[in-house]
């Protein structure tokens, strides 16, 4: 009874290790994504660079994309896609979606999600960071990936997974299918899903 009981608890333990990460080696990357902030608002997209999200030391900088967003209608943060809360600190919430797909939501002011919910696309889960009359929040959107020159000579010390950054797709007002342009403005729709006409 004690070696089944031993056998069930590493069993659930493995489950609940292969759980914590997802590796995706080759993702999906045409998912739609709304812009995590109020419908109908302004939105400005600045590109962030890696130092800014603390980054400078990682070996998987060539695929690096995050973006900064901020409007200056409602600070209310919004879920991009629907997906599992698999971190919600002060500051920061991180979803993976049904695709193994994570999005990272970082410089909060406050986070309503909680671990281990699910959360729909578009429901609120937390506040933007506010600066003056302005809201923002960080966006990284990736998947993990296996290192293959992990253990060798030439990578000793590095992670056995790769955080392999996604450029994602958006919905807004204007046009379905949005690559964010640094620097240019967005109007935020509230819908992921487009017609096949658009």
């Amino acid at each position: 009874m004690k070696r089944v009981l031993i056998t069930l608890s590493a069993l659930i333990c493995t489950l609940a290790l292969s759980a914590q990460t997802f590796v995706v080696e080759n993702p999906q990357t045409d998912a739609v994504y709304r812009l995590p902030l109020a419908k109908g608002a302004q939105v400005v997209a600045t590109s962030l660079t890696p130092v800014q999200l603390g980054l400078a030391r990682s070996n998987n900088l060539v695929d690096f994309c995050a973006w900064e967003l901020t409007t200056t209608k409602d600070g209310a943060v919004f879920a991009p896609r629907a997906g599992v809360v698999e971190e919600a600190s002060e500051s920061r919430i991180l979803i993976r979606h049904e695709d193994g797909i994570y999005t990272s939501l970082r410089g909060l002011e406050s986070v309503s999600a909680t671990q281990g919910a699910e959360v729909k696309k578009g429901e609120e889960i937390g506040t933007a960071g506010k600066n003056g009359n302005k809201w923002s929040v960080w966006m990284e959107v990736f998947h993990m990936k296996k290192n293959e020159a992990y253990g060798t000579a030439t990578q000793s010390g590095n992670s056995e997974l790769l955080k392999q950054y996604i450029n994602p797709i958006f919905t807004t007002r204007n046009k379905c299918k949005v690559l964010l342009t640094d620097g240019n403005s967005y109007t935020v729709k509230a819908r992921t899903w487009c017609w096949p006409w658009e």
